[in-house]
């Protein structure tokens, strides 16, 4: 197996990406090809005299978080970016991970890979802490608008996704809405709760609040990007939040510093559950091959198993199951369909 890696995307470029290749290179024999300048890479390597299969592959140009994603993928023709996906595109690489510009990988992967037959449109997904087991919540951002056959094709990609990759047999889908009840929010949200309710092969437990996505009451959360973007961007916040004014709580006084002393055990538990770096990245799913993308401020532990994760979803064949998910999905789709047609 090999996997690409855009090692000039992150905010530190190539340093995360050269110390997590090589960290991830030593869990077994995946060759990591490490895309980018070839100067600056193997001087980045050149410390690292302990390491796995790991091979370079040049590119003269990267894409910067500060450039207009279509205009970068137009222009930037030997970019990182680029070259890694056209890695995984004429099957030189199995996936491609990257930390770089969100919006240029989207636009690059739908522009070099194309869509799995038959699904409208990819998604990124990622997991969240709960106070259960870690939940996928899915679209994070890659559609601000979308109809109802998208979301429904969004719960089976999240679905299998989490089947088959993470290994939760049966997860639970829920639908993000303001209420529980079927009658609960706009008109969009009620036709795909209808057809995921019809669709006999999701696993749908109905509409969900937002506190129900941390008291683990589903497994894949459904939701536009839009939407997803808000949910994501506002838990890191409030996370970020609670560690600020609990250390400054319990630097208060001696005795609660005496308090914390002794919950330090607890506190770094906390910390590693909800750290990002922790998690493999988020995947686009829906394209044709294994795309991986990590935020630009990922450390060299987020890169390692962003690659970790990429190896798990190749060799799940998470594309095929896709493909075959979607298939029987447009099949319901149509039953249903001339069931309306035919009261």
């Amino acid at each position: 197996m090999r996997i690409a890696l855009d090692a000039m995307g992150s905010d530190n470029a190539p340093g995360p990406e050269v110390r997590g290749a090589v960290e991830a290179s030593l869990q077994d024999d995946t060759e990591y090809l490490l895309v980018g300048d070839r100067e600056r890479l193997e001087q980045a390597l050149a410390p690292y005299k302990r390491r796995g299969r790991i091979s370079v592959v040049h590119a003269s140009e990267a894409i910067r978080m500060d450039d207009q994603p279509v205009m970068a993928v137009r222009q930037k023709k030997d970019s990182s970016l680029l070259v890694a996906l056209r890695l995984v595109k004429s099957g030189e690489a199995d996936a491609c991970v990257s930390a770089g510009n969100t919006g240029a990988v989207m636009v690059a992967a739908r522009t070099i890979l194309g869509p799995i037959r038959g699904v409208s449109r990819s998604a990124i997904c990622q997991t969240v802490p709960t106070i259960k087991k870690p939940v996928l919540l899915i679209d994070l951002g890659a559609n601000v608008d979308c109809t109802a056959r998208q979301l429904c094709d969004f719960a089976e990609m999240g679905m299998l996704y989490m089947e088959h990759v993470l290994r939760r047999k049966n997860p639970r889908v829920g639908l993000l809405n303001i209420g529980e009840e079927h009658v609960k929010g706009n008109d969009l949200a009620k036709a795909v709760h209808r057809n995921l309710s019809a669709s006999g092969h999701i696993n749908f437990v109905g509409n969900i609040e937002p506190r129900a996505i941390y008291n683990g009451d589903a497994d894949v959360v459904v939701c536009d990007g839009f939407v997803g973007n808000v949910v994501l961007k506002t838990t890191e916040a409030t996370a970020a939040l609670i560690k600020q004014r609990l250390h400054r709580e319990l630097m208060s006084t001696w005795i609660s510093k005496l308090g914390a002393f002794f919950s330090m055990g607890a506190y770094r538990r906390l910390k590693r559950e909800t750290d990002p770096n922790m998690y493999s990245g988020a995947p686009l799913l829906g394209v044709k091959g294994v795309v991986i993308i990590l935020h630009g401020s990922c450390s060299s532990l987020g890169v390692k198993n962003s690659l970790l994760g990429a190896r798990r979803a190749v060799r799940s064949r998470i594309n095929e199951h896709i493909r075959h998910g979607i298939e029987r999905l447009r099949n319901t789709e149509a039953h249903l369909n001339a069931q309306e047609a035919n009261p």
